[in-house]
């Protein structure tokens, strides 16, 4: 049966502007692979390179198109542009699967989870947490491992999670045995993207004089760490593992905050 060009559909992606979607229904077999490869050509020529194939009405996707997307593929990433599938039918997952598609195409189960992806992938786009934590040494471990469970969900590596919670360790213990937190509690900012972490850590104080937000301030500047004494070296090895850290002291609240960017692989 030769399938109407209807059933291959080019629309807008409402939620994420510079994304196509690519609308299949039905069997889906070689009558359908021009219909695709001249929209594909459309998006090119008009330098739209994200390309989202919704699979939810699919019945049947034949080899030979599978092929022609694999092609679209490739012209897409040449751009720097990407192309993804999504909600296909289990059965037709199955079968997507035995022909090795998974391999090549991430799948989506819905709009959600691709554009959590996207956004991720291509646009930048952060993850964020805001804690406050009780000012007890034993909640910092829980902290630690949030944190580095995080980062490695999203492809950082094991040594680049591991010096986070290197510097997550340090700045929570000194907020709790060094900020004096009035209310018992100090608090944890911390954003990160695909190129950079950002984290800051503050606590309320006791009313801190003139002379003493100085002395806190100049152990930040330049913390001295005493020969066979454990003393300074935490705010010394999160300067050394950071690659910016900044402070801020005023009379009733002390805050340190880090950036830190990925390594190069």
């Amino acid at each position: 049966m030769t399938l109407p060009l209807s059933t291959v559909l080019l629309e807008p992606f409402a939620e994420e502007p510079v994304v196509s979607v690519l609308r299949l229904y039905g069997d889906i077999g070689l009558e359908a692979i021009t219909r695709i490869s001249a929209l594909v050509d459309d998006l090119v020529e008009n330098k739209r390179f994200h390309l989202l194939v919704d699979l939810s009405q699919v019945n049947f996707l034949s080899s030979p198109v599978v092929g022609a997307l694999m092609g679209c593929r490739e012209r897409l990433m040449r751009r720097s542009g990407s192309i993804a599938l999504l909600a296909p039918k289990p059965e037709l997952a199955e079968k997507l699967n035995l022909m090795g598609v998974n391999l090549v195409f991430p799948y989506y189960s819905n709009k959600n989870a691709f554009l959590r992806h996207f956004r991720w992938e291509y646009q930048s786009e952060s993850r964020s947490l805001a804690l406050e934590v009780p000012a007890y040494a034993g909640y910092v471990p829980a902290i630690r491992r949030l944190i580095a469970g995080l980062l490695l969900s999203k492809g950082y590596t094991p040594r680049e999670a591991f010096q986070l919670e290197s510097i997550v360790d340090e700045l929570s213990n000194n907020a709790i045995e060094h900020g004096l937190p009035i209310d018992k509690k100090f608090n944890i900012s911390f954003s990160f993207d695909k190129s950079s972490v950002h984290l800051a850590v503050s606590n309320g104080c006791k009313t801190l004089s003139s002379e003493a937000q100085e002395r806190i301030r100049e152990k930040f500047r330049n913390p001295c760490i005493i020969p066979g004494s454990m003393r300074g070296r935490g705010i010394a090895l999160v300067k050394k593992i950071a690659s910016d850290m900044t402070f801020s002291v005023d009379a009733q609240r002390v805050q340190v905050s880090i950036t830190k960017m990925r390594e190069e692989s």
